[in-house]
């Protein structure tokens, strides 16, 4: 099972046949279910996944295989992570990360760094970058497989792009790069695209990043005879086709989209995602049909989507609660508080999933004012408010009409958001108003911020008023005053943004 285990990124189909080989072995079929929990979670499935994860854990626990058994416990993690189950996938890496501390395997130890790195990077980055440069340096200092510390690099690299560093993010991508070449990681490549043509994109290279799309495609189709070729290339396609809606070849990313829907096999999320981008292209040509169309079978999809992860969320639970049944036989006591706990925090994260349906802006999809005044509440000394508000929206609506300002709002919304970090976030307040909380940032940033907020919205003509849109932009620290005190000063420096032309930014002290 350990040579279906190493392969199962570079050749999902051997390893899945060795894994159902292994389960005819009462010796290996541990082993074998960890594998198959693997496989199942890198295929959507996740309540298989969590079902062979846990069935395994179970077998391993009783047997003492440490080794295999941190494999399960990770495999655990990443899926309940995805259904919701944040804690619990936390705790489990944890006792994951002491198990291969003990047994003194580097490998392991640094990929469990990488996962816990990967479940905080989003909320927490330099967290989250502390747990990836620490499994980096781990490989590098064991000579390990070079594919896996590339993946290192790229985490390293992705986090030093939310931190607004693109010149370090710039360094890591490269030697990502090197890396996976070195193994011929084909199934890791895109990720590396992803990476290196989001960093073009933000110098406003768009030229070399269809350059470098053309590339991979290229370095791919070469070697087609990986096993997991069919999968990169249609990551690769859903990225060229970003790159030609950002080079103004909104024709181009229809053509290339035309047969999404099918595309087999491809993972839901990425279908919800390049079917978001083949309406916003249809609508950018002004063929409101089929961007209707489009968006029809984008809503069927999220619909569908939710359900799936919703059942999966309540068969986890009960996956969960089977498992702690088997294992209370040798530890009842524990087991019966365990279980106790997993429900609290399962109730938990069904509040948690009715206050975010109804903290949510429908028409863009950002957080709504509700949210921001919940948000503001806990703001720090070091965080920061910003307030964004749409130059001549009135014009807009009054001569395009009231469809039009709604996709001009959508629009804009997207364009805010590509200009913030992963720890920003931004809200709608109402109207043509938006809001953003930036947190941890010192005032040279905000400044930096809120052009930057600015330049992305007018960087190119909206689509559907087929004209430039700009907006005004308020900004000011927290400080000692707290987050109303804030929204104030921020929405002053708004109103002198205003008063001053429009289409600026000004700061302001909370106290102002």
């Amino acid at each position: 099972m350990d040579r279906a285990w190493a392969r199962r990124f570079t050749d999902p189909v051997a390893a899945t046949e060795w894994a159902a080989q292994g389960l005819a072995d009462p010796a290996q079929a541990g082993y074998a279910r960890v594998v198959q929990g693997f496989l199942h979670w890198r295929a959507g499935r996740l309540d298989v996944a969590l079902q062979c994860a846990t069935d395994a854990e179970t077998e391993l626990r009783t047997a003492g295989e440490e080794g295999w058994l941190a494999r399960a416990l990770s495999v655990q993690a990443v899926v309940l992570n995805e259904a919701g189950h944040a804690a619990r996938a936390m705790e489990l890496l944890r006792e994951e990360l002491k198990i291969v501390e003990a047994l003194g395997d580097t490998e392991m130890h640094a990929s469990a760094n990488n996962d816990i790195g990967v479940l905080i990077s989003f909320d927490d980055p330099r967290r989250g970058l502390t747990y990836f440069e620490r499994a980096y340096d781990l490989l590098a200092r064991a000579d390990c497989a070079p594919a896996i510390q590339g993946i290192a690099a790229l985490n390293i690299g992705e986090v030093h792009m939310m931190l607004g560093d693109d010149a370090l993010a710039d360094t890591y991508v490269t030697r990502g790069h090197d890396l996976l070449l070195r193994a011929s990681a084909w199934s890791f490549w895109p990720f590396y695209v992803t990476l290196r043509v989001a960093l073009l994109r933000r110098a406003g290279r768009l030229h070399q990043a269809r350059d470098r799309i053309r590339e991979a495609f290229a370095l791919l189709d070469a070697h087609r005879d990986a096993p997991t070729h069919s999968e990169s290339m249609l990551q690769l396609r859903g990225a060229a086709a970003r790159v030609e809606l950002d080079c103004g070849a909104p024709f181009t990313t229809i053509e290339m989209l035309r047969d999404l829907e099918d595309w087999h096999p491809m993972r839901a999320e990425l279908r919800i995602e390049f079917l978001d981008l083949r309406a916003r292209a249809e609508e950018a040509v002004n063929d409101h049909a089929a961007a209707c169309r489009t968006l029809r079978v984008l809503l069927d999809a999220t619909n569908a989507r939710h359900r799936y992860e919703h059942e999966t969320h309540v068969k986890s639970m009960e996956v969960l609660h089977r498992t702690e049944a088997a294992l209370r036989q040798s530890r009842e006591a524990e087991q019966a508080a365990q279980a106790l706990r997993e429900h609290l925090h399962a109730m938990q994260v069904l509040q948690g999933q009715l206050e975010r349906l109804s903290s949510t802006d429908e028409l863009t999809g950002l957080a709504n004012r509700r949210q921001f005044d919940h948000d503001r509440a806990h703001l720090g000394p070091d965080d920061a408010v910003l307030v964004i508000d749409i130059d001549h929206f009135k014009r807009i609506n009054d001569t395009h009409g009231h469809a039009t300002g709604d996709a001009t709002l959508r629009e804009v919304a997207a364009r805010l958001c590509t200009a913030l970090r992963r720890s920003d976030r931004a809200y709608r307040y109402g109207g043509e108003e938006f809001t953003v909380i930036a947190r941890g940032v010192g005032g040279a940033y905000l400044r930096e911020l809120a052009e930057r907020i600015r330049r992305s919205v007018s960087r190119s003509p909206v689509p559907a008023v087929a004209e430039t849109v700009t907006v005004s932009v308020g900004a000011s620290m927290v400080g000692r005053g707290g987050g109303l005190d804030a929204l104030t000063a921020a929405d002053q420096a708004l109103y002198t943004a205003k008063r001053d032309g429009r289409d600026c930014t000004r700061l302001a002290s909370p106290s102002a």
